[in-house]
């Protein structure tokens, strides 16, 4: 047996306790249970040098599976394996879910369908483009004798012919359309298939991909009898191509969207197993089949998150597109439930090789067929659905995904005529207009538009754009129309006064945002839409009968808004841009109460305070370079936005031969006795200490064996694999700050803007209680890039003082659309959020990226989404009224009316000054573990609040929404609260170094009562 070292139980503890790539929640221990059997417990039951010694450690689990086993010397979690083991063949596919099927090709030799071979052949030549086509062919399992699938299955299979595609992605297909597209010879010449003559995949109906390029292998993912997914892997010169064509659950099922949902993240993860696996590059992705949602809704998102670029917004993002069109196609209207017009077939493509990119898209399908009528008397058509066309064509540069400039059909920027003209119009929309519910009255200006996360900058833009714009008013009299190829859309035209305001206006709203530039009509007509009606001699007689009974109306345009929708809910407004606003201040005028309020509030820069950090540093430097280290500060002492009472975050490296606790034992004895402590089992073990009344948390990291003395960088880069976990987060610490700085720094001139922004978020959030990574809040580095983040995109007009800079920041992040990440560089914004710790992704600017949020909960989501939705609200009053009081408001603290009527209030007492310190540090450290076991009760919301000094008192507040849940407030042995509570509690006991006598007390308090948990022993 190979003599090389096997990892030790506690090297592999700490891995999952630290890395943050792996959530503990996800593992249990296996565990000699000295009973002659071996016994489990969960990863966070476990207690480090407890009552089980880590010899006594066997095993560790990651769900069923097992990723460390001593006996069997398995060790997953760093790749290592027994030498003397044969190396196991790679699997064809590390996608969970997913099974091999046969590859179909027609056999000419034989006559018949065969299998194809699945030894991987040679590659075929990347061809100078490639056409996918999509199309849900209609079963007729419903309604059959309504459409007429003799007639229509035919016409389908020419219109196929007809698209020449490379890759067809079928919907719907039955066994007998299968059979039919088998037999077609244009079909047995060119093209493999997903499924044969036995149908396994279409028992019912499903999908089934055609494609000219020969099927290196074909898989499916199983939803349920009548669900999957199906897809191909193709081969090509230069790379991998990868199709898939789902057909994901519409919401005509009552669980529609939860089964959708399952079905989204299961090809997410089918897309992400693709793009990690090996080490060849990521291979490139198209996604083409029937969607089952439109324009807008939160799947959408989810996609372009993963760097999907919907072919259609890319190309054509002024025309709605609708595959399912119930107003024109007479199946749609036969077999809808809504009656909605909806984009639901889409091709999406992730190409990063940069090999593919969408050159043109178009429907198939439209027009109706030739020849009677269906059997219920009107026109047949092929399908419900229309087909969708896409030519992918070669790119020399990466197909990126959706950056936050790319435009969306869920937002944009109109003028709204007052309500108290809406009823005429209205009475005409309600009777003609498909889209009544989904818009307001308006005259459309920009759409698509830019998305919600970037009106701040928008409305910058906007509001420079239409300095010296005069209100203007607007008239009502006369109808228009467009044609399209199937009907045509009414409207009213607005006549301005003075004549050309509403052009002239345009013109300025484009040149403020050129990417926005688009019309259907070619060129802009202004107009308001009442309706759509059919192409016929009627239309002009229809527009006739209505001008003849219209009165004219007539209102005042001094404002414009911006209007966005979620999902399948109406348009509403966001925000409103006033026409001929009043000069702003200059940026001297408006930051000198903001300036006040902050020195009010301590957070004003202090050159004496950062002089005497600066000091200290150098000493304590002296004293690291004495035992043989090198010091390296970082945090906000690094970034120069330390405040009065900053402590200093550090970290020393030093050589293999000094281990963390001689390096720490080592320092202890340097410095002055009753100044320092070593805190072992902190997340990262710190020496906290105090020279001349500066403050530092000194973390260590000790250099692998063999390697010299180099920059932290270099050493992170060239070796960072070789730290332990807590050496290497301690390095990623200075690496993140560094990161930052080169951030800031590559937009000259913002560095001063950005150290008043993050002053000021940060003493807003203690003022808050959300200044605390170990509470479920933010923690300094993420409020930092945050702030960073909010610098580097920030319009010149909201850098133009520190004021409108932090007036930026609260806007963007009150409608940020979590879990969208935030994310500093290129290289950390692929990161992917995955599960509950990823409510609020802020990404660590070094790599591996990491999200710095991940203790964010539920309920602390919430709090933090009110409190940034307040402090909008406080900033923009603060704006407008320009006093150092109005500024004050923002960073003034919670008081007592703000505090929920019951809490949980969690007070230590220990023998000691120093113990009751090391106490409420485990209490602090923990407490997350507490509110997680509190929100397994769905009723229940909770908010921690920091204690009011070091040592004092935490409280956690609870509240229920419903009157109806108060049940979850109920302080009884039996109950969940009080089971959560005894959890902690026992958790407190387990604890291997508490202090000897030390006590935790929980009280239920409600008002001026409380109720006490049974005393825990000491």
């Amino acid at each position: 047996m190979s003599q090389e070292r096997f990892t030790t139980s506690r090297e592999v503890y700490h891995r999952i306790r630290w890395d943050p790539r792996l959530d503990a929640r996800e593992f249990a221990v296996g565990y000699d249970a000295h009973r002659g059997a071996m016994e489990e417990m969960p990863f966070e039951a476990f207690v480090p040098d407890g009552e089980i010694p880590w010899h006594r450690v066997w095993y560790f689990k990651r769900g069923p599976q097992v990723v460390w086993d001593r006996k069997e010397r398995i060790d997953l979690l760093s790749n290592a394996r027994p030498e003397e083991e044969e190396p196991a063949p790679p699997p064809l596919l590390a996608v969970p879910g997913f099974t091999p099927l046969p590859a179909w090709r027609y056999d000419a030799r034989s006559g018949s369908w065969a299998q194809g071979s699945r030894e991987p052949g040679h590659a075929v030549p990347s061809p100078a483009s490639l056409t996918v086509a999509t199309f849900n062919v209609l079963f007729d399992l419903y309604d059959a004798e309504l459409l007429a699938t003799d007639r229509r299955t035919p016409a389908a299979l020419a219109l196929l012919r007809e698209t020449d595609a490379d890759v067809l992605a079928l919907q719907e297909v039955t066994p007998s359309f299968l059979r039919a597209l088998l037999a077609e010879p244009w079909v047995r010449e060119h093209y493999w298939l997903s499924d044969g003559p036995g149908a396994h995949t279409v028992e019912r109906y499903g999908q089934v991909l055609l494609s000219r390029v020969p099927f290196a292998s074909v898989w499916q993912r199983v939803f349920s009898r009548d669900k999957r997914i199906i897809t191909a892997e193709l081969r090509l010169a230069e790379s991998t191509l990868w199709v898939a064509t789902p057909h994901l659950t519409s919401n005509r099922d009552a669980s529609g969207a939860s089964a959708r949902a399952v079905q989204v993240e299961a090809l997410l993860e089918w897309a992400r197993a693709l793009g990690a696996s090996g080490d060849k590059e990521a291979p490139d992705l198209v996604l083409a089949g029937d969607f089952n949602f439109g324009d807008g809704a939160p799947e959408a998102e989810s996609f372009a998150r993963a760097g999907f670029v919907d072919a259609w917004s890319l190309l054509r993002p002024s025309d709605a597109g609708e595959t399912f069109n119930p107003r024109l196609n007479t199946l749609a209207a036969l077999t809808t439930v809504s009656g909605r017009l909806q984009r639901l077939d889409r091709v999406l493509v992730a190409s990063p090789s940069g090999r593919f990119a969408p050159a043109a898209v178009d429907l198939f399908g439209e027009a109706p067929l030739a020849g009677p009528p269906a059997p219920n008397g009107q026109a047949l058509f092929v399908s419900d659905h229309f087909g969708l066309r896409c030519v992918l064509r070669r790119e020399a540069a990466t197909l990126a995904p959706r950056t936050s400039t790319a435009l969306v059909h869920h937002t944009a920027l109109v003028l709204i005529p007052p309500e108290d003209v809406w009823g005429p119009i209205q009475a005409l929309r309600k009777k003609h207009d498909a889209k009544f519910q989904r818009w307001m009255p308006h005259v459309t200006l920009l759409y698509p538009f830019v998305p919600e996360e970037d009106f701040e900058t928008a409305e910058a833009l906007l509001v420079d754009a239409l300095q010296g714009v005069e209100p203007f008013e607007v008239t009502l009299s006369t109808f228009g129309h467009f044609e399209h190829r199937a009907n045509a859309t009414a409207w009213l035209r607005p006549d301005d006064q003075p004549s050309g305001a509403l052009a002239a206006l345009h013109a300025r709203l484009v040149a403020a945002l050129p990417e926005c530039a688009t019309s259907t009509h070619g060129g802009f007509t202004p107009h308001l839409s009442v309706g759509q009606l059919p192409l016929s001699e009627d239309l002009v007689r229809a527009l006739a009968e209505w001008q003849r009974s219209w009165r004219p109306l007539k209102f005042r345009v001094d404002e414009l808004c911006l209007i966005r929708r979620k999902g399948d809910t109406p348009f509403e407004i966001i925000r409103r841009i006033p026409l001929a606003q009043a000069r702003r201040a200059t940026p001297e005028h408006e930051d000198a109460p903001l300036r006040e309020a902050l020195s009010s509030a301590g957070a004003n820069e202090s050159q004496d305070g950062h002089a005497a950090r600066t000091a200290a540093v150098e000493q304590l430097r002296q004293h690291c370079e004495r035992i043989g280290t090198t010091l390296h500060p970082y945090g906000s002492y690094l970034l120069g936005t330390d405040v009065a009472g900053s402590d200093v975050d550090a970290v020393a490296i030093g050589p293999a031969s000094l281990p963390r606790e001689d390096f720490a034992q080592a320092l202890l004895q340097e410095l002055a006795p009753g100044t320092a402590r070593y805190v072992a089992d902190a997340a990262i073990p710190l020496v906290k200490l105090s020279l001349g009344g500066v403050s530092f948390d000194l973390a260590y990291a000790s250099r692998p064996e063999g390697v010299p003395p180099e920059d932290p960088l270099t050493l992170l880069a060239r070796h960072g694999d070789r730290l332990d976990p807590a050496g290497l987060r301690a390095v990623l610490g200075l690496a993140d700050t560094l990161g930052l700085m080169d951030a800031i720094a590559r937009d000259g001139g913002r560095t001063e803007r950005f150290r008043t922004l993050l002053r000021a978020v940060k003493a807003w959030a203690r003022a808050r209680g959300l200044y605390s990574h170990a509470l479920g809040y933010l923690g300094g580095l993420s409020w930092t890039l945050l702030a960073a983040w909010a610098c580097t995109r920030a319009t010149p007009d909201a850098m133009r003082s520190d004021a409108s800079l932090l007036a930026h920041f609260f806007s963007t992040f009150a409608s940020w659309p979590w879990p969208q990440p935030v994310a500093l560089t290129p290289e950390t914004a692929r990161y992917r959020p995955d599960g509950k710790r990823d409510l609020l992704p802020v990404i660590a600017p070094s790599l591996p990226a990491r999200n710095t949020a991940r203790n964010v909960s539920r309920s602390t989501f919430r709090v933090i989404r009110e409190e940034l939705l307040r402090a909008r609200e406080l900033v923009a009053n603060a704006r407008a009224a320009r006093t150092s009081s109005s500024w004050a408001a923002l960073f003034q603290p919670l008081d007592a009316n703000e505090t929920p009527p019951a809490a949980l209030r969690l007070s230590v007492e220990a023998a000691t000054s120093e113990d009751r310190e090391i106490v409420a540090g485990w209490v602090l450290g923990h407490v997350t573990a507490l509110v997680y076991r509190l929100e397994g009760d769905r009723r229940l919301s909770v908010r921690p609040f920091l204690p009011a000094h070091a040592g004092g008192a935490l409280l956690i507040g609870l509240e229920v929404r419903e009157a109806r849940d108060a049940a979850a407030l109920s302080w009884q042995p039996q109950g969940p609260l009080f089971a959560a509570v005894e959890a902690f509690r026992a958790s407190f006991q387990e604890w291997a170094h508490r202090p000897s006598g030390a006590v935790l007390q929980v009280e239920l308090v409600r008002g001026n009562d409380s109720s006490r948990s049974d005393a825990p022993a000491p």
